[in-house]
């Protein structure tokens, strides 16, 4: 209610006041603030800008699902950018990207990491968002009328859920604390929902092409984690990987399903896995591999670890 009633007291439009979208913006704004005084600490470390001109450019990649209204999307940017609120509000940019599918994160982050780089350019911080919530008495109502809410009729029911998530990332030549490499997207042979789907050979590929490409020895890898629910073959595809290629995991212990412990969080379920990914390596000082299991025909992986030069500072 006091969520409702604030955005009320700013003149919100009634289509952005759904509590889903209320509440979903409000985390967006608690992740952007935090984000924002970690990028502001690290561009201040050895000295304040003198100028506005002189700060780096704050760059917001904001992902909303698209079925959200264009009022709740625009309400959402702007509770981004008044979050920065220790950056320069000349100096801030922010763009939104509506995620049709549980897979708009992992197409966002490669589309950025194949952008090419300019040596002429003025640095940019970026900080990548997505927010998505299903709890909300009408979204629960609606998955039970659909048979899409978890009950002890429907066990492959969702369970509604929801989060914020983002990553920071720094410009080109900036020392990173941390360090992303991003697999292609495969194709699954059998889409994951389907009767008797089990877990693949393939995605067991692909991680291991993932951690040859980073030059990561298997034995490395401390933790999974993935956006597996309960549904179909997720909860068997990591614990396969983990079987295969990390023998000294633990799948009881080692491989953590955030789907299961955070419900159905929609766009933001694989930058919520990266993001716990990157707090999980920063912790343990180890890589980290993730998957991407929501959708049930496409699959990818990211390895987060510490960048060689600072892996012993």
């Amino acid at each position: 209610m006091e969520l409702y009633a604030a955005a009320r007291e700013q003149g919100a439009p009634a289509d952005a006041l759904a509590t889903a979208t209320l509440r979903a913006t409000a985390l967006l704004a608690e992740v952007a603030r935090a984000l924002t005084q970690e990028a502001h600490a690290r561009v201040t470390d050895l000295d304040v800008p003198a100028r506005e001109a002189d700060w780096p450019v704050l760059r917001f990649e904001v992902l909303l699902p698209a079925h959200w209204s264009d009022a709740a999307r625009q309400r959402a940017l702007a509770a981004v950018r008044a979050a920065a609120g220790v950056w320069p509000d000349a100096r801030i940019r922010a763009a939104g990207h509506p995620a049709r599918d549980t897979m708009a994160a992992e197409q966002l982050l490669r589309q950025l990491a194949a952008e090419p780089g300019d040596a002429q350019a003025e640095p940019q911080w970026r900080i990548v968002l997505a927010g998505d919530g299903y709890l909300d008495a009408e979204q629960v109502a609606s998955w039970d009328a659909s048979s899409a809410l978890l009950t002890h009729a429907n066990p492959q029911g969702r369970v509604p859920g929801e989060a914020a998530a983002g990553l920071l990332l720094a410009p080109a030549g900036t020392q990173a604390e941390l360090q992303l490499t991003l697999s292609p997207v495969l194709p699954r042979q059998k889409p994951a929902d389907a009767r008797g789907a089990q877990a693949e050979a393939p995605l067991t590929d692909l991680a291991r092409d993932l951690l040859q490409a980073a030059r990561v020895a298997p034995d490395s890898i401390a933790h999974i984690l993935s956006d597996a629910d309960h549904r179909g073959s997720r909860p068997l595809e990591p614990l396969s990987v983990a079987t295969q290629l990390f023998a000294h995991l633990d799948g009881g212990k080692d491989c953590q399903a955030l789907g299961v412990a955070c419900g159905h969080t929609g766009a933001a379920a694989s930058l919520l896995t990266l993001a716990v990914a990157g707090e999980t390596c920063m912790q343990l000082d180890q890589p980290v591999l993730t998957l991407t299991l929501q959708d049930p025909a496409l699959r990818a992986a990211a390895l987060v670890s510490r960048p060689a030069a600072s892996a012993t500072a």
